[in-house]
Order: C-alpha cells, then sequence, then structure tokens
C-alpha cells in the first residue's frame, strides 16, 4: 500500500512537470527585468491548445524618447512538446487578424503581432518603425524561437513595414509583403496632390468623389509635421524601400493590385494594365509616377530597383464570377461584412530561383470608390512559406551592404536616416544592449549553419569599412560578446 502511495505520487508529479513543460508556461513567456528595454508579461490565456501571451514593450521613439507598445504572442501547445526550436510568423505594423493568426499556426509556427488594447498604433513611418523594431527583436530573442525560420509579413502599412523590418534583420526565413508602398516620395505626394480631388475636406455631409482615398489622403499632412516638408529631399528617399533594395535580402514576395488607389500599381511596376477611365475621375486626380516624383530621387519603380537577375513577375488574372465591389457597398475596406462566398484559393505563383518575386492582381482599372482592390479575392503564400521554412537560407542573405547595416546597428551610428522636421536625424535604433544583441546573435546563426557561411561572414566583414569587432573577426570573439549580452539564460 505504501509503495503504492509513492508511486502514485510519482506519477502525479510527472504529470504536473509535463504539463508545465508543455502548456504551463508562465514559465514559457516571462518578465524580462534588470535593463534597459526589459519587456513585461501583462497577461497570459489559454483557450484549447491555443495560447497567448500579452507584453508590454518599452522602446526608445524617433526623438530617443522611451515609449511603450504592446505585442500579442500566440502558440500552439503542441509546439512546446516539441525540442527543435520555433519557426515564427510576425505581423507588423497592423494587428494580425484571427484568421491570419490560426493560418500560421496551422502551419506549425508561433505567431506575434501588435496588439492596441491599451496603446493606440503609431503612424507607418513614424514611430511605428521604432516600435516594429523592438517587437521584432524581443520575439527573436525568447530563447526557443529559431530566428532564422523568421517570417515577417502584412498589408498595407504593414507591407510596407515587412520590407522595411526585412533591410534591418537578419537572418530570416521570408517576407511576404501585400500592397505595400515602397516609395513614399511617390507616396505621400499622391496623397497631397489628391486632397483636393478626393474631397476629403469637404463637409462631412457632402459626398467625396473618391470615398477611401479620402480617409488616407489627410495623412499627408500629418507625414510633414513629422518630416522635412521638402518633398524632394533625400529624406523621403531614405524612407522608401526602393533606396534600401540591396539590405532586403531574405526571399521576398510582393502581391500587389491593379485597381489599387492607395498604394498604387504605378510605383511597383512600369507595365500597363489598363487605360484609366478618366471619365469616373475629377479632373484634378492624378497618380503618374514621372508627374509626382518630377525631378526627384523616387522615379522609379520598384520593380526596376530590383538587379532583373532577382526577379520574377507573375499575373493572376480575375476568376469568373469573383465578386467585384460595388459603390454601394455599405464598408468596401471590410471584407468581412459582406455575406458571400470567396473564390477558389489561389495559391500565389512564385519562382525558387529568384529572390524577388511580384505577384500582380490583374483586376482591370481602378475605380474611384475602390480601396485596395476592385474584387475580393483569395490567395494564399503558404506554399512560398512552407517552402523556405523548410531549408536551410541562402549563404547570399549576407551581403555587403546588409552586413554593413548589421555593423552600423552594433556601432550605434546609422548612415542614411530621414531628417525630422526639427532638422535632426530620427533615431531609428533600440536600447543599445539590445541592439548589440540582436546583431551578434545573428550573425552568430548564420556563421554556425556551415564553414561556407562562416567564410563568407569573415571575407565580407574584412572587407567592410567599420569593424567594430577589431580588425579581424573570429567566431569565438562572437560567441564571448553573445555570452556577455545574453539576458535569458534562465530559460
Amino acid at each position: 500500500m505504501k509503495n503504492t502511495f509513492f508511486t502514485l505520487i510519482i506519477i502525479i508529479a510527472l504529470a504536473i512537470v509535463q504539463r508545465q513543460s508543455i502548456f504551463g508556461q508562465t514559465q514559457f513567456i516571462t518578465s524580462e527585468k534588470g535593463f534597459d528595454g526589459a519587456v513585461l508579461v501583462e497577461n497570459s490565456h489559454q483557450d484549447n491548445d491555443v495560447n497567448f501571451v500579452t507584453v508590454t514593450i518599452p522602446y526608445l521613439g524617433m526623438n530617443g524618447d522611451t515609449l511603450n507598445g504592446q505585442a500579442r504572442f500566440y502558440y500552439r501547445s503542441e509546439l512546446l512538446s516539441s525540442e527543435n526550436k520555433i519557426p515564427v510568423y510576425c505581423g507588423v505594423h497592423y494587428e494580425a487578424s484571427e484568421e491570419t493568426v490560426n493560418k500560421y499556426m496551422d502551419m506549425g509556427m508561433a505567431v506575434v503581432t501588435p496588439y492596441f488594447g491599451e496603446i493606440p498604433i503609431e503612424f507607418p513611418f513614424g514611430n511605428s518603425i521604432n516600435f516594429s523594431k523592438a517587437m521584432i527583436q524581443w520575439a527573436r530573442r525568447l530563447p526557443f524561437v529559431d530566428r532564422s525560420k523568421f517570417v515577417l509579413g502584412g498589408s498595407s502599412g504593414g507591407g510596407y513595414m515587412t520590407l522595411a523590418m526585412g533591410a534591418e534583420f537578419f537572418p530570416l526565413g521570408a517576407l511576404v509583403s501585400n500592397l505595400p508602398c515602397p516609395n513614399w516620395i511617390y507616396g505621400t505626394n499622391y496623397l497631397l496632390k489628391n486632397q483636393e480631388s478626393s474631397g476629403c475636406y469637404l463637409p462631412k455631409d457632402k459626398p467625396r468623389p473618391l470615398p477611401v482615398l479620402a480617409l488616407l489622403a489627410p495623412g499627408a499632412d500629418l507625414a510633414m509635421t513629422i518630416f522635412e516638408k521638402d518633398l524632394t529631399s533625400k529624406t523621403w528617399y531614405t524612407l522608401s524601400p526602393i533606396s534600401y533594395v540591396d539590405r532586403i535580402t531574405a526571399p521576398t514576395m510582393v502581391t500587389s493590385a491593379t485597381g489599387d488607389m492607395l498604394c498604387t500599381i504605378d510605383m511597383i511596376t512600369s507595365k500597363k494594365f489598363f487605360t484609366l477611365n478618366k471619365d469616373e475621375f475629377p479632373d484634378s486626380y492624378v497618380r503618374d509616377l514621372k508627374k509626382l516624383t518630377s525631378g526627384t530621387l523616387g522615379q522609379v519603380t520598384l520593380e526596376e530597383s530590383i538587379p532583373e537577375s532577382k526577379l520574377a513577375i507573375h499575373i493572376i488574372d480575375v476568376q469568373e464570377g469573383q465578386y467585384q465591389f460595388s459603390e454601394n457597398d455599405p464598408k468596401i475596406l471590410d471584407d468581412k461584412s459582406y455575406n458571400i462566398t470567396l473564390p477558389k484559393e489561389i495559391d500565389r505563383p512564385w519562382s525558387k530561383d529568384k529572390q524577388w518575386n511580384i505577384v500582380i492582381l490583374n483586376e482591370g482599372a481602378p475605380l474611384p470608390y475602390i480601396g485596395h482592390n476592385r474584387y475580393l479575392w483569395n490567395t494564399s503564400a503558404q506554399s512560398f512559406v512552407k517552402y523556405y521554412l523548410n531549408r536551410e537560407i541562402d549563404v547570399e542573405q549576407l551581403n555587403a551592404a546588409k552586413l554593413k547595416r548589421l555593423l552600423e546597428r552594433y556601432s550605434g551610428k546609422l548612415s542614411e536616416v530621414a531628417l525630422l522636421a526639427n532638422g535632426k536625424p530620427a533615431n531609428r535604433l533600440n536600447f543599445d544592449r539590445l541592439e548589440k544583441l540582436d546583431v551578434v546573435t545573428g550573425l552568430l546563426d548564420y556563421a554556425n549553419i556551415s564553414p561556407a557561411y562562416e567564410k563568407n561572414l569573415i571575407k565580407l566583414y574584412d572587407a567592410s569599412s567599420i569593424k567594430p569587432f577589431g580588425e579581424i573577426l573570429t567566431i569565438d570573439h562572437l560567441k564571448t560578446l553573445s555570452d556577455s549580452l545574453q539576458i535569458n539564460k534562465g530559460h
């Protein structure tokens, strides 16, 4: 009887330990402490096998002031039973939808996303860049995360942020950028020059000629209170992904739509897919790239900024019976407000031998009342993401431009930084220790893949004009630095 009692106690204890190692997980993600930028766990929840943790993340703003943002980390319980590190999908700028969270969890990934419960969303290329960096750094320093299987994604402002963060972080699994603005010289001018045509400042009881564009057009005024007012200045080019495609080295899929009235196809490609019916638009409406970027650095499309050898363009045509938004639809920005059947899902085409894949939804000319899409689409980047989750990153993901940015981040001195309205450079660095930790661990992740990767890192470092690790780089020195910077040793 006594032996049976002790056996029962052991079984119960083992069950508790197993439950804590797989499910328990207030230990899985805990509050950090003892350093600038330490992340605070606010609460954790479990709903059947889905868990999420809400955290508050301190970060440095564009003026160097300490701000806070919030994020949520979602995961399925079975992920924790694996001895392997966990791949992560990170939605940037906007909070990922429940559908997106579930889609990536179904692929065996955890998901991290901004959470706007108590703290409002920041301006897309303002402090949102700084918060996105801090959120990604936090997720990447979690000891169970596989940084080389870290996927960034988002739409519209999130599509832009995907490209912006793809230029900062290393290594990465893949980037999925939907409907982005890659050229803010064009994008800001487009909003500014179409304020009148959109009717954005008409009285509320007056109909707006371009109703969805009218919602965004005032953003140009806000942007020019943050940054230099001269839209021909280098600041606006520096804010634009077209200026730093050489630092975006992970596999990248960009999806754009010909009917987009907000982030237009004009800055993605110079290829012509339609003739705009000018009778449907106000006479003052303008969207031509050359007219909106005259005499500036921004007279280039995303396609033109990418080396031809690295780019493939794919076109998806509208399916028969696919739903087209009408002027009478009550919420043109909210697809879920329609009680309609989605078309059959289309796997977005892409090429394995190209780093960049631009997918164009060929839906014809834009219409005045449209937002991002003329039609309701059902497309997926899942095969693209799955492919890169199941292979090592390419050795070419580290190039001279990427290494230069990483070494600048480590050194605390960034080049090519936008100027604020007060003439000072915008701060784009997080707390010093966290920047250093992210850079060093990323370089070690890369070097440890194989001797060929280590050799490429050392070769690029030798040729670099920035040498924060000394004249000669050794992996042992990086390991010593990593050990001294670690903050999650207890996990």
